[in-house]
């Protein structure tokens, strides 16, 4: 089958490009043919573009501006340009959903990321609504978030006309599933994370060699910090300082006491080999705790104040929920970073694989 992938790809952002990269893999290892259709949001594009500008003019003195002060930016785009091109199967390029009928697909997935999260969207986007969709072609959602437990209120009525339409539907979080429910009238899963749906091994197709400088041996921390946390900050430069470890981060600007060069303009598959190299990961970002998972990293995860919930829920999953840090002053020593049953833990990833690939291939040959 020919399966056409709606989800939010063209994001800078390592979550984002691994887990769309992952759910294409995981749809040719059953035996399907996917792409990712190049649909993007204006509003999307303008978040990820350094420069903003329409006019051709100023633009172009934009560009200069910000080769001159701000040049890691170019530098970061011209990095994740090159993997869509390089790692997508991508389908047209679209800004609309009007142009996106009749598309030569057997079926079609939106999902996963936060698709159905219409502040997001702009509220209920068609395109990741799939109501440009039409008939015999099957319309799918896998592991689609809502970025909470509910539709806004104004979005209800649209929402619930476009769910109605859809052959089987899937969502990330287990709070999500009332309102989806509720809105479709239909069974919904909970289903994991694309990444999820993939072994270590698999990632090694993708995965790029990176060594690390200013490195001691090769040893550091890693810091994935997708929302600025001054405890976690603190916590960070004190584990820093008792180990003598250095840290790796993604930002672009120093943040912390002792680091390695910063991780801005590495693309997501240097980030496999920074993340499997790293002695210990201290993260508040959900993809930083899968693939804390995936590699059987020494971690310890913080909550992200919007999307905590989720490495909540995916921590219950695998048992590890002792690996959450509520507040800094639950640490205590390294230990606390340990995966002591790993057995367990590969037991656990298995099991959630094999929930998300059953559905996958219910919703795509039943």
């Amino acid at each position: 089958m020919k399966v056409g992938v709606v989800t939010f790809h063209r994001a800078y952002n390592y979550g984002a490009v691994l887990q769309t990269w992952a759910l294409q893999k995981a749809l040719k290892n059953i035996g399907m043919t996917p792409s990712v259709i190049n649909y993007h949001l204006p509003s999307m594009d303008r978040l990820y573009d350094p420069i903003r500008k329409k006019n051709p003019i100023l633009k172009g003195l934009k560009t200069i501006k910000v080769y001159l002060t701000k040049p890691y930016h170019l530098r970061r785009r011209k990095v994740y340009r090159a993997f869509f091109a390089k790692n997508y199967d991508m389908y047209g390029d679209f800004v609309s959903a009007n142009d996106m009928k009749n598309l030569p697909f057997d079926a079609f997935i939106t999902g996963s990321d936060q698709v159905f999260n219409t502040s997001h969207t702009e509220g209920v986007n068609p395109a990741f609504f799939l109501t440009f969709v039409q008939k015999p072609a099957r319309k799918i959602s896998y592991a689609a978030s809502l970025g909470g437990d509910k539709f806004k209120p104004e979005d209800e009525y649209e929402a619930a006309k476009a769910l109605k339409t859809f052959d089987y539907l899937s969502v990330r979080e287990p709070g999500a599933v009332p309102a989806v429910s509720a809105l479709s009238g239909k069974d919904v899963s909970v289903v994991p994370d694309p990444t999820l749906l993939l072994s270590r091994e698999d990632y090694e197709e993708l995965k790029k060699p990176c060594k690390l400088k200013s490195t001691r041996d090769g040893h550091y921390i890693l810091v994935y910090m997708m929302e600025r946390n001054e405890e976690l900050i603190k916590l960070a430069n004190k584990i820093s300082y008792d180990t003598g470890l250095p840290i790796a981060q993604r930002s672009y600007e120093k943040i912390f006491d002792n680091e390695t060069e910063l991780l801005y303009e590495h693309g997501p598959d240097e980030f496999l080999s920074v993340i499997e190299n790293a002695d210990y990961v201290l993260t508040n970002s959900f993809h930083g705790t899968v693939f804390s998972l995936i590699y059987e990293k020494p971690f310890l995860s913080m909550l992200h104040s919007e999307t905590g919930l989720r490495v909540t829920d995916l921590l219950k999953e695998v048992g590890l929920t002792d690996h959450i840090l509520y507040n800094t002053a639950e640490y205590k020593d390294l230990e606390q970073f340990t995966i002591e049953d790993t057995e367990s833990l590969r037991e656990r990833k298995n099991e959630l694989k094999k929930r998300g690939i059953d559905f996958l291939k219910k919703a795509l040959t039943e």
